[in-house]
């Protein structure tokens, strides 16, 4: 009889990393993002609007939301003020994602309603934002 391995080679042995509401309508970058995070042990929800995103958050709390700023029915700006407007969630770190660019008034707009901060997707690789995310959370844990 043969003891088992404690690791099976087949499964991934990342350690939970967090909870990230993603909110983005484009199905590709959500795709990447889905991959590489879930891959680094992060425990992802997806809400392709603004609404479906405040709907996900109402049912399960993430630790980090990733916002896209451009998106149908409400837009990540609209979902930015709702969120932070709202006692329950107003301390919960909120990154805003764009293709728009590095525009200085952008920026200060999503930073001024509350983003804890403000990337542009095209300029960062995934290895980056997973990075990010887990330097966001570990400042909030410490909070």
């Amino acid at each position: 009889m043969s003891i088992p391995s404690p690791i099976d080679k087949n499964k991934k042995n990342k350690t939970h990393q967090g909870k990230i509401l993603l909110v983005e309508d484009d199905p590709m970058v959500v795709r990447m993002y889905e991959r590489k995070l879930k891959m680094e042990g992060f425990d992802l929800q997806l809400a392709f609007n603004g609404e479906l995103g405040l709907e996900a958050l109402k049912k399960e709390r993430p630790d980090i939301i990733l916002c896209d700023i451009m998106m149908p029915k409400l837009s990540g700006l609209d979902m930015l003020k709702i969120v932070k407007g709202d006692p329950q969630y107003k301390d919960l770190p909120m990154v805003m994602l764009t293709n728009l660019g590095d525009r200085p008034d952008d920026i200060e707009k999503c930073k001024g309603l509350g983003a804890e901060d403000y990337w542009v997707k095209a300029n960062m690789k995934l290895d980056e934002i997973t990075e990010n995310v887990k330097k966001i959370l570990t400042k909030y844990s410490n909070k």
